[in-house]
């Protein structure tokens, strides 16, 4: 058994999800070339069967897919494997989406389309930080210290899907709590907390 460096990080493995074949492809090629090893799945049902019969180190995932969204992909990998870490990426979200992948121990969200070099970049981290393994806590948005910078990352997001939704609905309020599935109230705390500026209307 060897204790080589170049060893472990040619065992990094990623179970990549995307129902887009020609991302996808393209996507493995570029990180294939970085010494990142990638196995492929272009639905729930095919992801799943990924990970119960390859060895994975991380797994990243689009949101949403036409045979199931990712979110339900997430919440059925975390069972089968409770210590990989699992990063969102999406062209669009809700702050429900945003709340739900918390709960499921998103690491990170990537905004859609993915640029092969951020993916990179991202796997890297992963790799270096986790080495395969991934601690319970840190999965879990807890209010404790060691979950600050996951934190910051969350809640930037969500101030990223409020003000994007309101330059789209041209600030009516209306549209932007019917387009992120929350009530006027909980947009209105989120916008005081994340010190978003009242430029709307009713």
């Amino acid at each position: 058994m060897s204790d080589s460096p170049e060893l472990e990080s040619a065992a990094f493995t990623l179970l990549l999800v995307d129902d887009d074949l020609d991302v996808l492809g393209a996507n493995a090629r570029f990180l294939r070339l970085h010494d990142i090893q990638v196995v492929l799945a272009d639905s729930m049902t095919a992801a799943l069967a990924r990970l119960e019969s390859e060895p994975v180190d991380a797994i990243v995932t689009d949101l949403r897919m036409p045979d199931n969204s990712g979110l339900e992909f997430a919440a059925q990998a975390r069972l089968l494997k409770p210590l990989l870490p699992i990063v969102f990426f999406s062209g669009f979200a809700t702050v429900a989406d945003v709340v739900a992948a918390m709960r499921l121990g998103a690491v990170d969200f990537l905004e859609k389309p993915v640029e092969p070099q951020v993916l990179l970049t991202t796997m890297q981290v992963l790799r270096d930080r986790y080495q395969g393994t991934i601690s319970p806590q840190s999965l879990i948005a807890s209010t404790g210290d060691d979950s600050v910078p996951f934190r910051q990352r969350v809640l930037a997001y969500e101030k990223l899907l409020i003000e994007q939704s309101l330059a789209t609905h041209d600030g009516h309020v209306g549209r932007v709590i019917a387009a992120l599935k929350i009530n006027r109230r909980t947009l209105n705390d989120k916008m005081r907390r994340l010190g978003i500026h009242r430029h709307t209307h009713d």
